[in-house]
């Protein structure tokens, strides 16, 4: 079961804990030295609306001493200086905090606040709990998303499981500065035997970081293809392609695409998956004539 490990990893954690803080603010207290972002006037109700992202311009001020450094753990309120969550902060890119709970969030469980570790077992165990009632992995369906950024609450991150590969993007420098933690997290799923590393190396420098490309990262190369299936129809993907290797987040496309095809003729231009192997043409050809 993909979810045995990292279950049985995130309970031990959780369970060695006994919070006392309610609030933001009181466990906030037990940690000398750190920053708030105070938000101008106005700006805080996009953020309690869901938006993970701290604009530098919603920034008022920044206290603290010494100033916070890329990657810190930060707390953000409002104008009035009442703390509305806690994020991670860069002092370079546009996004100036990554915002990782919400106040609400602490007052129903604080056990993972402040606390990237925690936080990040948490985040790939609700991530895996979300797949796992959508049917994924299954039988005819190995190659998915498993972190998709934003969308489960882990902005810059993507992770992408090819069978036993699984393949991290990263385009925060947060990311970039947890990569021993998220590897770890990610080592402990189930069924995971290798994981590879990529970084956006042009979008980290955005983020103020110069990241070196996978061949001077010293991660020996990914020469083989992984054999992976998708709605029971096989592809070769190699970690080392475009992205992570494989468009994990066009599944559905695929899967129209290879009903509409049916009895047809098909031609497919300019489409990415070609050079690895035949990405939607393959769809096309068990279901149409050419």
């Amino acid at each position: 079961m993909l979810r045995t490990q990292l279950s049985a990893c995130f309970s031990k954690s959780v369970s060695s804990l006994s919070p006392t803080a309610s609030t933001l603010e009181d466990v906030a207290a037990n940690h000398r030295g750190l920053a708030r972002v105070v938000l101008k006037k106005g700006k805080a109700q996009i953020l309690k609306d869901g938006n993970p992202m701290v604009y530098s311009g919603a920034v008022d001020r920044i206290k603290g001493r010494p100033a916070p450094k890329t990657g810190d753990v930060v707390l953000v309120s409002d104008g009035s200086e009442k703390p509305i969550g806690w994020g991670l902060y860069n002092s370079v890119s546009m996004f100036c905090v990554r915002l990782m709970q919400l106040e609400e969030e602490v007052r129903r469980d604080p056990s993972c606040t402040l606390n990237m570790e925690k936080l990040l077992e948490k985040r790939f165990s609700d991530a895996i709990d979300l797949r796992r009632s959508l049917g994924l992995p299954s039988s005819d369906t190995n190659a998915y998303r498993l972190i998709n950024s934003e969308g489960d609450r882990l902005s810059g991150l993507i992770v992408d499981v090819f069978g036993e590969v699984a393949v991290i993007a990263s385009s925060a420098a947060w990311v970039e500065k947890y990569r021993p933690q998220i590897e770890s997290v990610v080592s402990k799923i189930a069924g995971v035997r290798h994981t590879w590393w990529r970084s956006s190396v042009d979008i980290l420098k955005e983020e103020g970081l110069e990241v070196p490309r996978e061949k001077e990262q010293g991660q020996p190369p990914f020469t083989q293809k992984v054999k992976v299936v998708e709605n029971g129809v096989y592809y070769l993907v190699s970690p080392e392609g475009q992205k992570t290797g494989f468009y994990a987040d066009q599944r559905e496309n695929r899967r129209l695409i290879s009903s509409l095809s049916k009895d047809k003729r098909v031609l497919d231009l300019c489409c990415y998956i070609v050079l690895i192997k035949w990405g939607n043409w393959i769809y096309a050809i068990p279901k149409a004539q050419n």
